[in-house]
This record gives C-alpha cells, structure tokens and sequence, in this order.
C-alpha cells in the first residue's frame, strides 16, 4: 500500500490490535486472489469467492488507511 510508510506501519502494528488484523486480512485475501487468477478455469463458486474477495479487500485497504489517516492526525 503506497500510503503506508514503514514506519507508521510498524508503530501501528505494535499499538492498533485492529490494525494489524486489517493487515493480515488484506494479506490473505490477496494471496487467494492469486492462487485463484492463477487458475486456468474458475468454477462459479471459485468467481464468486473472487469477488467477495477483492471486496473484502478494498474494506481491508480502506479501514486500513483511515486508521494510517487518524494516526497521522494525532502528530504521531
């Protein structure tokens, strides 16, 4: 996530239980995404599983970069 500095990530991920959550959440989500667009052939439940995944995934950025836009805030 391009908005995500290191460092901000990593006092995060030592503070924000939530945060760190939404991280791996979204880590996961992509790392199914590809195992699936690797597939030569998706079966209708498999496409289904796609969508619901690259949604689960935009929640996931977008929490993600409100909890990065509240810290920021905070002088942190």
């Amino acid at each position: 996530m391009d908005f995500l500095r290191p460092d901000i990530q990593e006092s995060l991920t030592r503070e924000n239980h939530e945060f760190t959550k939404l991280l791996e959440e979204h880590k996961a989500a992509d790392e199914r995404l590809t195992y699936l667009r690797n597939k030569i052939r998706l079966s209708a439940k498999e496409t289904i599983e796609e969508v619901e995944l690259k949604k689960a995934k935009l929640r996931a950025k977008e929490r993600i970069f409100r909890i990065v836009e509240e810290f920021k805030g905070r002088g942190q």
